[in-house]
């Protein structure tokens, strides 16, 4: 973590090329053990006809109740992905990815996309029509225990607060760049990246420079503690906040994991704490912190049955400026109904509780939230969200969706919505 925390007192400019260094130097020196050599083929025309086919359709009904539009919308949307996947050649091996989005059917709800006219008296449904690549990269594999990626790929760290694909909208968002991923020191991963591009779940690319430094070890069975540190050198990053210049980094740390407890009984724990500060010309306002804590229980032998409790703080500057997490998953934090993309100026506290079982083919997930502001007191509201998802085959998978959000004080400027949604999905 000292590592990480002295490279707040670098220029945006060094900082940038301290971690270039750094993503070659680990590819070299950590890759230095002995590993299992990696299958090849014998020619480019055999690792082009040796890989295997990508494929994903995905068609999905939404419905959203908005009481601040007094609107209720729904819409049949779909996502096509198709691509190919080489075997290794040389070292090398490449993933090429094609992706289609539309909107089958839509009545009385906006479609949001760079391409297409968005009429804020309706309810948002955020999946616009697009054609496109996907994920489009080579990796490296050459070196032992490393891979080395260059290209446009998603990007998933940790529970994905941070960094994440957002694959539950039809659109996934994806990064540009270099990445790399070290395990060759026993229990211990090292993930580095320099990104210079992202594709948006709104279809829209947009530059950017992005330097990242994750380093994990796992101290025991089902266990991990991380420590991680990244810079956004990009002014705009969509709405989050007022601000000219929302550049900025966060350093943090974290621990989670499952302890056996007795009588089949898993103890659940997560703990993090991040700072978020001004970098490379961000506005002096960006100055707050993050942390989470929480816990609970699962016993495996019933169907995987859990319950815990969490609670977490995006804290504010005395109301200038809340903690920003713009490249999360929206859909993995603070509820399913969306209302906090962005977080509010004053902060977001979020307490809440979660069940989840799976009983045979299905898995069954409940969360009851609280949301209030962490600066001036205000009370957002409340949200209910279930969801229960059915494997009908290995490749073919069903799932139900619903959120319900009811407003808190007046003030806080929130209204009631609900959203459901019904999809399909099918990988190959």
């Amino acid at each position: 973590m000292a590592a990480l925390c002295s490279l707040r007192a670098l220029s945006p400019g060094l900082s940038w090329r301290l971690l270039g260094s750094i993503v070659l130097a680990a590819s070299v020196l950590l890759g230095a053990d002995v590993a299992a050599q990696q299958v090849q083929a014998d020619s480019l025309a055999d690792a082009i006809t040796a890989g295997r086919l990508v494929l994903e359709l995905r068609p999905r009904y939404a419905d959203i109740w908005d009481a601040g539009l007094n609107e209720r919308g729904h819409a049949w949307t779909i996502r096509s992905i198709a691509g190919w996947q080489t075997a290794t050649f040389e070292d090398f091996r490449a993933v090429v990815e094609g992706i289609h989005t539309d909107v089958v059917d839509a009545h009385r709800i906006s479609v949001a996309s760079s391409q297409y006219y968005v009429d804020l008296s309706y309810p948002l449904l955020p999946d616009p029509r697009e054609t496109d690549t996907n994920r489009a990269y080579f990796e490296y594999v050459g070196l032992p225990d490393t891979r080395v990626r260059l290209g446009k790929q998603p990007i998933r760290l940790d529970n994905e607060r941070f960094f994440s694909d957002v694959d539950f909208r039809q659109t996934p968002m994806l990064f540009n760049g270099l990445t790399l991923v070290n395990n060759s020191l026993p229990d211990m991963e090292v993930y580095a990246a320099l990104l210079n591009r992202i594709r948006t779940v709104f279809a829209t690319q947009t530059r950017t420079r992005i330097w990242l430094l994750r380093v994990a070890y796992s101290p025991a069975q089902d266990q991990s503690i991380a420590a991680y540190g990244f810079g956004l050198n990009q002014p705009q990053t969509g709405s989050d906040t007022d601000l000219a210049d929302n550049s900025h980094q966060v350093f943090g740390l974290r621990a989670e994991g499952a302890v056996p407890i007795g009588r089949g009984f898993a103890a659940l724990y997560t703990a993090e704490a991040a700072h978020q500060r001004h970098y490379a010309g961000g506005d002096p306002l960006i100055e707050a912190n993050y942390w989470r804590l929480g816990g609970g229980a699962v016993l495996p032998r019933l169907a995987g049955l859990g319950v815990r409790i969490d609670r977490e703080v995006k804290a504010s500057n005395a109301g200038q400026y809340a903690f920003q997490t713009p490249f999360e998953d929206s859909y993995a934090f603070n509820g399913w109904a969306l209302q906090f993309t962005s977080t509010p100026q004053t902060g977001l506290r979020d307490t809440w509780l979660s069940v989840r079982a799976q009983p045979g083919r299905f898995t069954l997930v409940a969360e009851a939230h609280r949301f209030g502001a962490t600066f001036g007191g205000l009370d957002y509201g409340n949200e209910r969200d279930l969801r229960v998802t059915y494997a009908v085959t290995s490749s073919l998978t069903l799932k139900l969706q619903h959120a319900r959000f009811r407003a808190g004080d007046p003030a806080a400027d929130f209204y009631d919505v609900t959203k459901t949604w019904l999809s399909l999905t099918y990988d190959y």
